[in-house]
């Protein structure tokens, strides 16, 4: 009962943070952001460690000790506004949605050619630039689109959030115990199936590099794409500025049903790196607070 009150109340905080943020001057809120950031770089010291770990790891010959912790700070002012522009995107509707994210839109045309397939589309993006908002965006375009989310150990938060999400058109799947049956069913519908393809796979995962270091990728993407014969659409919402963002769609992939194991697991090391090229383009946009690489990893 305890833990339940606590998560409420952490959930009701939020929720007075998100009313503050909507009615203060757009002026400060980038500041609020950036203050906010600090605040987690200089008190959650965990997230600083995993994130310092990560880009020790795969920065290690390429910048200074000096460098990375100032790549630290710009990563996790990035995080502060990410969460700020989330809250705003109770602002964010059909009709002025271009106009809010100041949208740059590329490479929609490759969208276009895999929804007209008629086969479903898989979004593979990761957690770069303002993923948060990418779902919505592509909705707003016209795109009927489905989640595959992590549910929060706060139920409360949980549903905030997602109430949030679903408000701009984004149905919602849980990861635990999503439904395979209702994934297959929105590519088979022709709709857009969106998939952070960048996290450690907790199972269904195969051997892959990213940042030349050997690690795991969730499998899923490829195995979805073989058995509906939907398209895999790289799929990226970058920051250009405050409220100021590029959507980017990278060129599809399609997978052949039958395919032999090992040219599965090539074009899943394919898509890795590409979200490598695009992480290593705007290393201060991904979040960089996940374990992405295990002791075990590279072992037998």
């Amino acid at each position: 009962m305890w833990k339940e009150l606590g998560n409420l109340l952490i959930t009701l905080f939020c929720m007075v943070v998100n009313f503050i943020v909507l009615i203060m001057p757009d002026r400060l809120r980038p500041k609020l952001g950036e203050r906010l950031g600090k605040l987690l770089l200089k008190t959650v010291s965990s997230y600083t460690e995993t994130a310092r770990e990560g880009m020790e790891l795969v920065f290690k010959d390429e910048l200074t000790p000096e460098e990375i912790e100032r790549l630290i700070e710009a990563n996790f002012v990035h995080m502060g506004l990410v969460i700020v522009e989330f809250m705003l995107a109770w602002r964010i509707n059909r009709k002025n949605f271009r106009q809010y994210a100041n949208l740059t839109v590329e490479g929609e045309e490759y969208l276009r050619a895999a929804h007209r397939r008629g086969k479903g589309i898989i979004l593979y993006t990761a957690h770069l630039g303002n993923w948060e908002w990418l779902g919505g965006m592509v909705s707003f375009l016209g795109y009927p689109l489905t989640a595959i989310v992590q549910r929060q150990h706060n139920r409360s938060f949980d549903w905030w959030i997602n109430k949030l999400r679903r408000s701009k058109g984004v149905r919602i799947l849980y990861t635990r115990k999503m439904s395979q049956r209702d994934a297959y069913l929105a590519l088979k519908n022709n709709e857009c199936l969106f998939l952070l393809g960048d996290q450690y796979p907790l199972s269904n995962g195969w051997p892959v590099t990213f940042f030349n270091q050997p690690t795991y990728a969730f499998a899923g993407v490829v195995r979805f794409a073989e058995k509906t014969g939907a398209s895999i659409v790289p799929a990226f919402l970058v920051r250009e500025g405050w409220r100021k963002h590029r959507l980017i769609f990278g060129e599809p992939y399609q997978v052949e049903k039958g395919l032999p194991q090992a040219e599965k697991e090539q074009l899943l090391q394919e898509l890795t790196t590409l979200l490598e090229k695009m992480i290593r383009k705007y290393p201060e946009q991904w979040l960089w607070i996940h374990k992405r690489w295990r002791p075990e990893d590279g072992k037998e």
